[in-house]
């Protein structure tokens, strides 16, 4: 049941008066406006609901990620139109109140406040979209942090309370406003379940038979948990989702190690089967197509470092099995490899990517813990709680941020490079000029000069990205956050005022393939054979190939990654490494603990691509970028064994996460699925870091453009997210037209 505007109109001004009524107390006034927000934004239980929790935001507020919203949030295009609309139906103070409240967010939200301190300092103000001029973005948020659900299983909110109060024993003053944000909190969600348990009480007196007993049975876990640790995997699911759903979490963590547990409780006691287990999942995934958070919304199944890796083994069949039933775009179902996992979790894991077609991702931990480690600066026993959120970037349950607000775009660095540091599809100076492209008489000073062009856009975006979180946390202690956050509790800080563990963020680039393509057509043309000058070779460039069609023959016609080529693989891996310690010096340099580059492209390697001109790996003005680690569209032509030989090449330092696209045709995966298993398990065990897999059919995709509504459940894999097919951007759907099919 959807809110009316006037309501959401009278909400925001009863929010905005809380949040100026406790403006000199940020904890206080976090916690007030998070309890007002939280019973306000509370949407009412279905009658088929498994598990309650459901929220719908409005025009003023408080989130960490909801939406890519950040920190004190207003939508003033929504707010203004409901105003205008619904103006007559307030009274004259309300619209006062209205009024003044429009002028006051436009000010007072965070995200302008962190674009003026910006702007303050660097003299511009930074891009915020794909198509704008440039090669570089950034934006606003605090997302993808992994809270301890493990902690919340195990304490319960009275738990957590005893451990506040035994950490306000041994602390400082200082800290006895945190404290108490903190209790304040947990008040809220103790009230979050009392308005669901009477509201599951209605249902059941309303209700008969089978679900008339599972709403009282929802009263009786509602009233449990709102002191005492889950003590059934309904509790744990039900505690999880609703600290979830009431603080914007949208990444779920290792959930069969922190749920395990519950489920093998609940076995041995005989209070559940696993239909019934495989049940409650599905009302879990429910709720999460209800907000249908497909760049994020990650389950985490297998790997080292689980506590009971028994229980969380057999609980991940049933997460494998609802997923297989469930064939939607959430949740971004993954599982981490592990040599010598179980063979029968592996096997049910296959079955599931072949029925559902994407999922479930799979990432190793052969590859990821030893690289954690170095790159992070971590022990392996923190290492081996690295999670996937989002597209793919790391974080450490618990223990580091790792928002993505930065954007690079590589074709865009070479295509300014050689157009004296203009944008040469909008025609406009936004970098250093470097001169003629001739002045390039060496390849080693164009790629310098590339490598210079990233670094620039990496300082200041890096600048921004701490910006972000120094201002946040200057607003807010992120109370829902730190609560789970370790370190947080036991310093008395809030998580983005030295509370968490590692302050790290990462940087999403793009193109890095067709760049590293790019380089060796032009080494090979330019430089080797000196078949044209590099002037030569822009005009051709400039012109989208019109007239000069062997001259992109021969460009199509240099190594290209993906194919298992020594020259190619070795460019690659060089831009590569090089991209990720310019990325960690930036970091550095900004006063994070670290920033490291990701290669987790979603749509953008599509999207982006549309405002690129024509490049040296003979892609056209337009076309897509390669996405991810995945080769340039239709490059990859030596067969699996060579992609995955040149995927594995890019296991290099310096990285919080990659990604693999692979598509295999669905009827030789389903008959020769022993074989393919068998090949995904050499690549996860010998440098790959991951691979999303895409089943389908083999005219399905060209299909599916000319014939929509015959294939509207067609799920593909895009880069870091899943969609249906048919929802998709034309550019999107040609590139993944676009991407070899492997049938054998």
């Amino acid at each position: 049941m959807k809110k009316t505007d006037i309501q959401k109109i009278r909400e925001a001004i009863g929010f905005t008066k809380l949040y100026i009524d406790n403006q000199d107390n940020k904890y206080r006034r976090e916690a007030r406006c998070m309890d007002y927000q939280v019973c306000h934004i509370l949407c009412p239980l279905d009658a088929d609901d498994k598990l309650a929790g459901r929220t719908e935001h409005g025009y003023v507020g408080f989130s960490s990620q909801y939406g890519g919203l950040y920190t004190y949030f207003f939508h003033e295009h929504e707010f203004r139109e409901a105003l205008a609309s619904y103006r007559g139906q307030l009274t004259e103070e309300e619209r006062k109140d209205a009024d003044f409240l429009m002028y006051y967010w436009r000010g007072e939200n965070t995200a302008k406040k962190v674009n003026d301190a910006f702007q303050q300092r660097y003299g511009f103000e930074p891009g915020h979209t794909y198509h704008a001029p440039g090669l570089a973005n950034c934006d606003v948020r605090v997302a993808g942090t992994n809270v301890d659900f493990h902690k919340l299983m195990q304490k319960g909110l009275g738990g957590l309370e005893q451990e506040i109060d035994q950490a306000e024993e041994t602390a400082g003053l200082a800290s006895a406003d945190f404290y108490a944000g903190l209790k304040d909190w947990l008040g809220t969600l103790r009230t979050v379940c009392d308005i669901y348990a009477e509201q599951a009480l209605r249902l059941a007196e309303s209700l008969d038979g089978e679900r008339a007993v599972s709403f009282r049975e929802l009263v009786e876990c509602l009233e449990h948990i709102r002191q005492y640790p889950p003590a059934t995997l309904r509790e744990g699911l039900q505690l999880m989702w609703l600290y979830s759903v009431t603080s914007d979490q949208m990444n779920y963590g290792r959930a069969d190690d922190y749920l395990g547990p519950l489920y093998i409780a609940d076995l041995e006691a005989g209070r559940l089967t696993q239909e019934a287990a495989v049940d409650l999942v599905l009302g879990l995934y429910k709720h999460f197509k209800e907000i249908d958070k497909v760049h994020d919304c990650r389950v985490i199944l297998g790997g080292r470092g689980r506590e009971n890796k028994e229980a969380a083994d057999q609980l991940a069949f049933v997460f494998l099995e609802a997923s297989a039933r469930f064939r939607e775009t959430v949740p971004q179902l993954t599982l981490r490899y592990e040599k010598g996992m179980s063979e029968l979790v592996l096997r049910r894991a296959m079955e599931v990517i072949a029925a559902s077609g994407t999922f479930p991702i799979l990432y190793s931990d052969e590859t990821n813990i030893p690289a954690v480690m170095k790159t992070l600066g971590v022990t392996g026993q923190e290492a081996e709680q690295y999670v996937p959120f989002g597209c793919g970037e790391f974080v450490l349950v618990g223990r580091s941020t790792g928002t993505p607000n930065i954007g690079i775009n590589m074709l865009k660095a070479l295509e300014m490079v050689l157009h004296r540091g203009r944008d040469a599809y909008w025609n406009i100076p936004c970098g250093k000029d470097y001169g003629v492209p001739d002045t390039f008489d060496t390849f080693e000073k164009l790629y310098a000069a590339i490598l210079e062009t990233y670094g620039e856009a990496m300082e200041w975006t890096a600048c921004y990205k701490k910006m972000n979180y120094d201002i946040a946390g200057r607003e807010a202690p992120y109370l829902h956050l730190s609560l789970l956050m370790q370190d947080c509790i036991a310093r008395g800080k809030g998580l983005l005022e030295g509370g968490v563990r590692y302050l790290n963020a990462s940087a999403e680039v793009f193109g890095i393939v067709s760049l590293a393509d790019s380089l060796c057509a032009v080494r090979q043309l330019v430089y080797e054979e000196k078949a044209m000058s590099l002037g030569e070779l822009v005009s051709v460039l400039d012109a989208d190939f019109e007239g000069s069609e062997t001259v992109r023959k021969k460009l199509l016609a240099a190594p290209k990654y993906g194919n298992d080529d020594e020259a190619a693989d070795a460019m690659a891996v060089r831009l590569f490494t090089d991209l990720a310690e310019l990325t960690t010096q930036a970091g550095e340099r900004a006063g994070l603990h670290r920033l490291n580059m990701v290669s987790v492209n979603n749509s953008t390697s599509a999207e982006w691509g549309q405002y690129c001109i024509a490049s040296p790996c003979g892609r056209r003005k337009g076309a897509s970028m390669s996405n991810g680690n995945g080769p340039s569209a239709g490059a990859d032509q030596n067969g699996i064994t060579a992609l995955f030989n040149s995927m594995a090449k890019l296991n290099v330092p310096g990285h919080v996460g990659v990604i693999n696209n692979i598509r295999f045709d669905r009827e030789a995966f389903e008959t020769s699925m022993e074989q393919y298993e068998a090949l995904l398990k050499v690549f996860l065990e010998h440098g790959g870091v991951q691979a999303n897999i895409c089943v389908i059919g083999g005219r399905d995709l060209e299909l599916a453009m000319k014939e929509p509504e015959n294939y509207q459940n067609l799920i593909v894999r895009i880069g870091g997210f899943s969609a249906r097919f048919v929802s998709l951007e034309p550019a999107v759907q040609r590139e993944l037209i676009a991407r070899t099919t492997y049938a054998s």
